[in-house]
């Protein structure tokens, strides 16, 4: 029995330990501005979901910040492939959605007269089933919201209901308390919709 029980406690201590490098690492590459040290830690972690996480959101958000212009096929694939892994590792992750959905969007902004049409229902879509499993995600809320605003420009919709949901999710990121390294980001794209596109 005390073999047994000094067998767990080295176990949790190994999981605890591995826990502590693993937030090490990735708040040392987060604060990094190279993309290697994102693609290091994939590799260095590959069970772990936030080092795949932040290296799609990067590669994403370039292809968005139109930073990867050139390359934006290739970027874009790899971001893919990392959310396949990701959405194999944990269907439900609400924060994997997220990252699908302005996957998706980054796809249709890339050509939107052809993409538009293929890709629109799916970034819906996906928004919708992060909400359901979590009706409070900031990023969801947020996410969808910025959304139908900028498809606002090309079919006309009303935006009322979308900056209402813009301004919810700005409370909502106020009171967010993350796990350490876990998704926190919006909050200030949040504030930037609500002065320029929801006055």
């Amino acid at each position: 029995m005390k073999t047994i029980f000094l067998s767990i406690v080295s176990f949790l201590s190994i999981s605890v330990l591995a826990q502590n490098n693993l937030e090490n690492d990735l708040n040392k590459a987060l604060n990094s501005s190279e993309k290697s040290s994102l693609v290091e830690l994939v590799k260095n972690y590959p069970n772990e979901w936030l080092p795949k996480y932040y290296l799609a959101l990067s590669e994403v958000v370039s292809i968005l910040e139109k930073d990867n212009k050139n390359d934006s096929s290739k970027v874009l694939d790899e971001a893919k492939s990392l959310i396949n892994k990701l959405e194999k590792q944990d269907p439900t992750n609400v924060e994997v959605l997220n990252l699908k959905a302005l996957y998706l969007t980054a796809e249709i902004v890339q050509d939107p007269l052809t993409n538009g049409g293929i890709y629109y229902p799916d970034v819906l879509e996906t928004y919708q089933k992060a909400l359901r499993l979590n009706p409070n995600n900031p990023r969801s809320i947020l996410g969808l919201a910025e959304f139908n605003i900028n498809a606002a420009n090309y079919i006309g919709t009303d935006t009322t209901e979308d900056c209402k949901n813009v301004k919810k999710s700005l409370a909502l990121f106020t009171n967010e308390k993350p796990k350490k390294n876990e998704p926190k980001w919006g909050k200030e794209r949040a504030e930037e919709l609500l002065k320029n596109q929801c006055k």
